[in-house]
């Protein structure tokens, strides 16, 4: 086994297997961290005088960070590489995990979940660092298995969170994470190579202004749904992100109110979510991608998750949320990783930062709206209603995904 494992091949970069672990352990280790704080940061919220509407906004302040840098970050990794702007990330969210944990008031809170977002805003670099290195053809298989980092980031992040606020504080899971963030970053210094060569860098000058800054995210996102190629994936993909971050806010919430689940208990429920969403990338992906092709398993994903949206609400025991929550992570463990690798592939080698970018930008943006639409609906209009609604969204992202590919069809054949 030992003898198996070329140390110095590993430190130079030219086994793509160990490239493939280390950036996986780099997105395992970024996603434990968001995920420690989950279980308890609406009671948090509770302790410096908010309730679940300032939840739902201190979630969207994160994915509003995300969604401005994530494409421009993405635009940066294409010039100068995907390695400092992965360790930048890393690093940032040491910080922002640290004054997570030791903060006394709300706009304290909301300043580190606004950095933590420009810090994690790097997970599509992470995502166009493996297209760098894997063909088109195993693009999806590859992305299944990244995606599988975040499961197993919600198997392990999640519970552990809940337990260490149950039985110490809240601001324990931060220390944690700020700590874990640090050894991440540590990991990726010293183990983490370059993959984007010279030859498929942009040449182009960037400015690093802010207002430039959003403004060129801005432009990419426009000039990108400009391209037929794009536009529906791109919208679906949006559609999809407000219809699940729906979910941070009023998924806790129902347990804690209705079903009267304390934070560990929430914990063990998100481990259950990301047991299941492990699995199906990791063992059902490939095949099923290789039978079906990964438009049909992305369209299989979106009403999977939206049969689970539906039962979801109607349970009356913890235990039933092991069923709804079957469909939920099942559906979207088949469609984030298949849908990312159909939209790699409609680009270039020297776009796969900036289209990537744009995508996670696309998913912040679904982000910001979505948790502060679940806390405003769960109590304004009715506790089902944030959950209806987000199926009934995932319904109409395949029908207008189906419909639009007919059209492109169509006129194809009429040209």
């Amino acid at each position: 086994m030992f003898k198996s494992f070329n140390f110095k091949l590993f430190l130079k970069n030219k086994n793509r297997k160990y490239q493939i672990i280390i950036i996986w352990v780099t997105i395992f280790l970024d996603l434990m961290g968001v995920t420690l704080i989950i279980p308890f940061i609406n009671e948090f919220v509770e302790q410096l005088g908010g309730d679940e509407r300032h939840a739902g906004f201190l979630l969207a302040s994160y994915a509003l960070m995300q969604f401005v840098f994530a494409p421009v970050l993405g635009k940066v990794s294409d010039k100068y590489g995907r390695r400092p702007i992965l360790l930048l990330g890393m690093f940032g969210a040491f910080i922002a995990f640290l004054i997570f944990g030791f903060a006394n008031q709300l706009w304290i809170l909301f300043a580190s979940r606004m950095l933590a977002g420009i810090a994690n805003a790097n997970i599509s670099v992470a995502q166009a660092y493996i297209a760098d290195i894997t063909s088109r053809e195993e693009r999806a298989e590859k992305m299944g298995i990244i995606q599988a980092a975040f499961s197993l980031g919600f198997i392990i992040g999640f519970p552990i969170g809940g337990i260490l606020a149950e039985q110490f504080s809240v601001a324990t899971p931060s220390l944690l994470a700020a700590f874990l963030s640090l050894i991440n970053g540590f990991i990726a210094y010293w183990f983490l190579p370059e993959s984007l060569i010279h030859k498929n860098r942009v040449k182009e000058n960037l400015s690093l202004n802010p207002i430039s800054i959003a403004k060129h995210s801005l432009f990419n996102i426009i000039e990108y749904f400009g391209k037929p190629s794009f536009r529906p994936l791109m919208i679906i993909f949006l559609l999809y992100s407000f219809a699940f971050s729906i979910l941070h806010v009023t998924f806790v919430e129902f347990d804690r109110e209705y079903l009267e689940m304390n934070p560990q208990e929430i914990g063990f429920i998100f481990m259950y979510i990301g047991f299941v969403g492990f699995l199906v990338q990791i063992v059902a992906i490939k095949p099923l991608v290789k039978k079906y092709g990964e438009q049909k398993v992305m369209l299989f994903g979106f009403l999977l998750m939206a049969v689970g949206l539906i039962i979801t609400p109607l349970v009356d025991h913890m235990n039933w949320l092991f069923l709804t929550s079957l469909f939920v992570a099942g559906g979207n463990s088949l469609l984030a990783p298949t849908a990312t690798a159909i939209i790699s592939k409609n680009g270039n080698e020297s776009e796969q930062g900036i289209t990537l970018g744009i995508t996670q930008s696309l998913g912040s943006l679904g982000r910001i709206f979505g948790p502060p639409y679940g806390g405003l609906t769960y109590h304004g209009i009715h506790m089902m209603f944030p959950f209806i609604s987000s199926a009934i969204i995932l319904i109409g992202s395949i029908i207008y995904y189906l419909l639009t590919n007919l059209l492109l069809k169509s006129k194809k054949k009429l040209t």
